[in-house]
């Protein structure tokens, strides 16, 4: 206990200053809880001195004893002791605290990495489907990203959505936002929910884009139908100017014919996907719209869609509304090129159709017209790429399309197509000499006033598949239009033989053509009506020169190219069985894995013969064009031959429908005007 201040209290022996001291030093302890129980200290008042210092006149100058200086300073080191470990203590939580960030740190890392991989692996690698079925199962994305890798090496170069502290579903509907916008189909955000619903079959945007991609990749460029820079901006914008239901359901469905099995769920196979766009497509097409152009170019997809899945029957009677529809089209705010695409591009395809299956011509007149006044070819900056799966819209390199330059000589190809097929159906008066030779000369200026870029077809230079359409096209067109003489009987000895070498040699270029199409591309992505190209330039080689090539492959490799796209073209099968039955007649040897290209011999009856041709042959019905030769084009050929083909600028007289005067030259004499060849390889 401490004592109290009074001087009987105070030892002696202790000045004022020492009682000062003391004090401090007591307050000090008593401050930080610190005193020893052992320690008895009296209190001395202030300012006063012990009876020592008082009796000799000093100065009191107390110092601490040593007993009590150590004893403080124990107990300072006891208090650092204390502080220290507190601080210790209080270490340790900040490292496990710090350790438990990095941990947590390095936890989202990875799973930033396994969410990145399946991030980049979607809509790319065709596991897309099976990664939101283990998402929705609970799996984790590490073991999800783990089953990936095991099935291919995915690389990681991607950055499309940054994850954060997202699920990866979450991620996944940004994907689907970032491919939109990507794929120029890309609605606006105050569009998003979509006041028109295109279709009621689906309502993935994946699904729609990729169906868009794989349209505008290989059906658009070789049947422009329509604008797709003004088809694009209606769809962004909700607009049905240039898009309609009708339109986006009959896209879907041709684009279907072009889909692999593993780009849609398991639980739906891509026929009863393709079906359901068409029936939409029908449901959507009304009475009261069928004189909207967007209507008309939906029933002119229809068509396609339709002879591309064995329905030829069916599928020409939308075409044909297509045409009639064309003639009293409502604009409807639509631009005059734009209406000149459709226009054009359907008179084609009626032109197409008709000649290559051999119907009634049925079109409106419009040869009068030139194609492609108002549109702009030159100002088209359309890029093409080497789609097929989701997820080449980012990777592969982009090229112009020169589509609408395609296009419009397209048009004029199929202009000269049409004047032959009026010929021969006797709609111009008989096939004469002159008649025969005019539109054989407009064929040979065609290919020869090709834009360079659209001229060229060697590898070397990649030519698109369009391009090269084009060019087996314009082959097939002039094999076509010399084939009735060659059946005609008119022609005999060196003059025969000279129609056949043109014809084989058409044929040979355009099978040439199809070599380096397969090369470059493969035929799975092949139109329909392209399909019958395949067939008539084969037949030309087997039935004209089976020796050069050997008929056994001239067929294997017609089979092989009608095989890759009978895929995603079931029309193909009976277009098979019939070049079969042509190869047989014609005494051709078929190839040993006949059954393996085109399956068991005789599969396809009747009924699926006039489902692919509307007829039940595929060949030119030669016997009805012969009726409308004249009996004196072949006592005339040399001669016009001379004034159309080898002196083209000289002033022709005015046709006539007459028949022309007996030549003096005989039609099985050798005549040096027929040089034929040298025109052929200009």
């Amino acid at each position: 206990m401490l004592g109290d201040s009074s001087p009987a209290n105070t030892p002696s022996g202790m000045g004022d200053g020492t009682v000062t001291k003391v004090l401090e030093l007591q307050k000090l302890r008593e401050n930080e809880g610190i005193l020893a129980p052992s320690l008895s200290l009296p209190v001395l008042s202030v300012g006063k001195r012990g009876k020592r210092c008082q009796n000799r006149s000093l100065d009191c100058r107390y110092e601490p004893h040593t007993k009590i200086r150590k004893e403080s300073l124990l107990q300072e080191i006891a208090n650092l002791k204390r502080d220290n470990s507190r601080l210790k203590s209080i270490n340790n939580e900040v490292s496990t605290a710090a350790t438990d960030l990095k941990d947590k740190h390095q936890g989202l890392q990875d799973a930033h990495d396994w969410q990145q991989i399946i991030l980049e692996t979607i809509g790319r690698d065709g596991h897309d489907h099976e990664i939101i079925r283990k998402l929705r199962a609970g799996e984790t994305s590490e073991s999800i990203a783990r089953w990936l890798c095991q099935q291919q090496h995915i690389s990681s170069n991607l950055h499309i959505v940054p994850p954060n502290d997202r699920s990866l579903l979450d991620i996944v509907d940004a994907f689907e936002h970032h491919f939109h916008r990507e794929d120029g189909l890309g609605r606006d955000k105050k569009s998003d929910t979509m006041r028109i619903r295109w279709t009621e079959v689906t309502a993935s945007k994946t699904l729609l884009g990729h169906l868009f991609d794989l349209y505008f990749t290989w059906v658009h460029p070789v049947h422009m139908l329509f604008s797709e820079v003004d088809f694009k901006e209606s769809f962004r914008n909700n607009s049905e100017t240039y898009c309609s239901p009708a339109l986006v359901n009959a896209i879907c469905a041709m684009a279907c014919h072009l889909l692999d099995a593993h780009d849609i769920d398991d639980e739906v196979d891509v026929d009863t996907l393709a079906k359901s766009f068409m029936d939409q497509a029908r449901h959507e097409v009304l009475p009261k719209n069928y004189t909207l152009l967007t209507s008309v170019q939906a029933l002119a997809i229809m068509y396609l869609a339709d002879l591309s899945s064995g329905r030829a029957r069916s599928a020409t009677g939308y075409l044909r509304a297509s045409v009639e529809f064309l003639k009293a089209a409502e604009l409807d705010g639509q631009s005059l090129a734009a209406r000149e695409i459709s226009l054009w591009g359907i008179q084609t395809l009626n032109t197409s159709s008709t000649g290559i299956t051999y119907q009634k011509l049925y079109a409106p007149e419009v040869s009068h017209l030139a194609q492609f006044q108002h549109v702009d070819i030159q100002g088209d900056d359309q890029v093409w790429r080497f789609y097929r799966t989701v997820g080449d819209q980012r990777e592969l390199p982009v090229r112009p399309s020169y589509a609408i330059m395609t296009a419009c000589y397209q048009a004029a190809l199929f202009r000269i197509i049409h004047e032959s097929l009026n010929l021969y159906c006797g709609l111009r008066g008989l096939a004469t000499a002159e008649a025969v030779l005019i539109i054989y000369r407009r064929y040979i200026d065609w290919e020869h006033d090709l834009p360079s870029i659209l001229q060229t077809v060697d590898v070397d230079v990649q030519p698109l598949p369009h391009i090269l359409f084009l060019h087996v096209q314009y082959h097939v067109a002039v094999v076509q239009h010399l084939t009735p003489l060659l059946q005609s009987g008119h022609f005999e000895g060196a003059n025969l033989h000279e129609l056949r070498r043109m014809v084989v040699e058409h044929a040979q270029k355009g099978v040439e053509v199809l070599e380096r199409y397969r090369h470059l591309y493969s035929t799975r992505y092949l139109m329909p009506l392209l399909s019958f190209c395949i067939i008539h330039l084969g037949d030309a080689l087997i039935r004209y020169s089976p020796d050069d090539p050997p008929a056994s492959r001239t067929v294997e490799f017609s089979l092989g190219l009608l095989q890759q796209a009978s895929v995603g073209f079931p029309i193909c099968g009976p277009l098979q069985d019939l070049y079969i039955r042509t190869a047989v007649d014609c005494g051709a040897k078929l190839p040993p894995n006949v059954e393996e290209l085109a399956g068991p011999l005789g599969s396809y009856g009747m009924d699926d013969i006039l489902d692919a041709c509307t007829r039940l042959d595929y060949k030119q019905p030669v016997d009805q064009s012969v009726r409308h030769i004249d009996d004196n084009l072949a006592a005339d050929w040399a001669s016009k031959w001379q004034d159309i083909v080898e002196n083209p600028n000289k002033p022709q007289p005015p046709r006539s429908t007459r028949k022309s005067s007996t030549s003096t030259t005989s039609s099985g004499g050798v005549d040096h005007h027929m040089r034929i060849a040298s025109l052929l390889n200009e």
